[in-house]
């Protein structure tokens, strides 16, 4: 059993049983005999037999000499969760993934070669493509998958461009950081059913501040699950009026040129938005350009009304 891993790899669940169960055998099916690392899995007031599931791949895991760890954290939210697994992470350096990805060969060797080759690295991310568990609908366009977890900048290693930043599905970190630059924001992120989101966009904001670089890995790469009730118009509507929610709590104590910043950045999505819409239109996709422009008034809902 490996006592002295060098990446623990965190999974946060949450009623999600069914998909824990494949994301844990997927990640074991692709593991590699060649590094030394752990799975904690962390169970946010689960209600179904996600215990159950954990206790089953723990004893699978140590079968093949790895060891997986559970633990239930009762305080609701994602980001308590990423915390608990943290604090419980033996490892130097975390790894989140969500409880619905399915591994692919090179995703634990490129997680475990990266921090070895970089041992000072402070982050990084890696490539997430969308598996869509029923027919995609006709209204979802290329630039509202990243509301799905779609994260791909290429086939190169690179530092992430201001504008970019890991998404929380398939991020890792020097587990030393967070005594530098804190946490993650319980305030922010999903809790339950309520899709609140940026706390991760905080967080890099956070290492930016310091200046620490954070790297794109492609080959660090997993799939994506989502479940025909994420393919529905009120789930992303949900998620645009969370987004806003969380845009307005994380500008309360910012700065005026902040502020004014990320007002800008937003004018621009909007203006950006017309030219793609129209060209839904003249390729007679009308509902992929009516549900980009739903999308950007719900996140301006969901700012106007707050928390």
């Amino acid at each position: 059993m490996n006592k002295n891993p060098e990446v623990s790899f965190i999974i946060c669940t949450y009623n999600r049983a069914s998909y824990l169960e494949d994301t844990l055998s997927s990640l074991l099916e692709f593991g590699s005999k060649d590094f030394e690392y752990e799975f904690v899995v962390i169970d946010n007031n689960s209600t179904d037999n996600t215990a159950r599931i954990a206790d089953k791949y723990r004893t699978l895991a140590s079968r093949k000499g790895v060891e997986m760890n559970y633990y239930k954290e009762t305080e609701q939210g994602l980001s308590y969760a990423r915390n608990r697994g943290i604090r419980e992470a033996k490892a130097k350096n975390v790894v989140f993934f969500d409880d619905d990805i399915r591994a692919t060969k090179s995703l634990i060797p490129s997680w475990c070669t990266f921090f070895r080759q970089n041992p000072d690295t402070a982050a990084a991310g890696g490539k997430i493509h969308v598996q869509f568990d029923a027919p995609r609908p006709e209204w979802m366009s290329h630039f509202l998958l990243p509301l799905l977890g779609h994260h791909d900048l290429g086939n190169s290693r690179k530092e992430y461009p201001p504008n970019k930043y890991p998404f929380g599905g398939n991020m890792g970190f020097q587990k030393s950081i967070f005594d530098r630059v804190g946490l993650f924001n319980t305030d922010l992120g999903r809790k339950g059913t309520q899709l609140n989101a940026a706390e991760e966009k905080d967080l890099f904001q956070r290492l930016r501040n310091h200046s620490l670089p954070i790297y794109y890995l492609p080959d660090a790469f997993l799939f994506h699950r989502v479940d025909r009730d994420r393919l529905d118009v009120q789930f992303i509507k949900k998620q645009a009026l969370g987004l806003g929610r969380s845009m307005k709590l994380q500008l309360q104590d910012t700065s005026f040129s902040q502020f004014l910043k990320n007002w800008f950045l937003e004018l621009g999505k909007l203006l950006a938005t017309f030219p793609i819409g129209v060209g839904y239109l003249i390729m007679l996709q009308a509902a992929k350009a009516r549900l980009l422009f739903r999308f950007r008034f719900w996140i301006w809902e969901g700012y106007r009304k707050g928390l």
